[in-house]
């Protein structure tokens, strides 16, 4: 029984990686992580690093990191998703590395206690590699005006974009009367979520 959940969790790892590669090309790196649960698992993290033109434009000079693993369990009650986050800059080593084991840890948190997340969530007492200055974070659909799902073969897999916020960003998300506008409305502001250096946008 165990080895076949491992043969169907590497499957499904597998599919997402594939996914992954279709939507960005290879990744930089894989890193693999096993949970030990309850419920126990296999995950994965991708890094994709800037290259040298990429880091040449602002716009374009970032490190994504997504999971891969959990869009087949009760991560999110909205749909199916992976988790993932953009970090200006070309990270070293251990910073995505630290990174990558945050974001695994994050992921395991409503699989172990059964409360899964909510797209448009706002995160307390948040604390995670590279933003310290961050006591909140957002959980929002990586595009958060038409949703987003992976090609194939993850067609049904979305992502939950992690956004460290200040305690005001947090508080104005909370207060305004959609969410996803709220954090459009941050974004028109000037909010840089990808920058761990920046200043409030309120």
């Amino acid at each position: 029984m165990v080895g076949e959940q491992l043969k169907m969790d590497n499957e499904f790892v597998s599919s997402v990686l594939a996914a992954y590669t279709e939507l960005y090309d290879p990744p930089t790196c894989t890193l693999r992580f096993s949970r030990t649960g309850p419920p126990s698992g296999e995950s994965a993290v991708v890094v994709y690093l800037p290259d040298e033109i990429e880091q040449l434009e602002p716009e374009d000079n970032l490190t994504l990191l997504g999971t891969a693993g959990f869009g087949s369990e009760m991560l999110c009650a909205d749909f199916p998703c992976e988790l993932s986050m953009e970090v200006k800059g070309k990270l070293d080593e251990a910073a995505f590395r630290a990174l990558a084991k945050a974001l695994v840890e994050l992921a395991s948190v409503p699989l172990e206690n059964g409360r899964p997340f909510h797209d448009g969530q706002i995160l307390t007492n948040f604390s995670f590699p590279l933003f310290p200055r961050f006591p909140s974070a957002m959980l929002i659909d990586w595009d958060s005006v038409y949703g987003f799902r992976f090609p194939p073969p993850a067609t049904e897999i979305g992502v939950l974009r992690v956004v460290p916020l200040f305690a005001t960003e947090a508080d104005f998300v909370e207060r305004s009367p959609d969410r996803h506008s709220g954090y459009r409305a941050l974004i028109n502001r000037g909010m840089a979520p990808v920058d761990p250096d920046r200043e409030p946008v309120v």
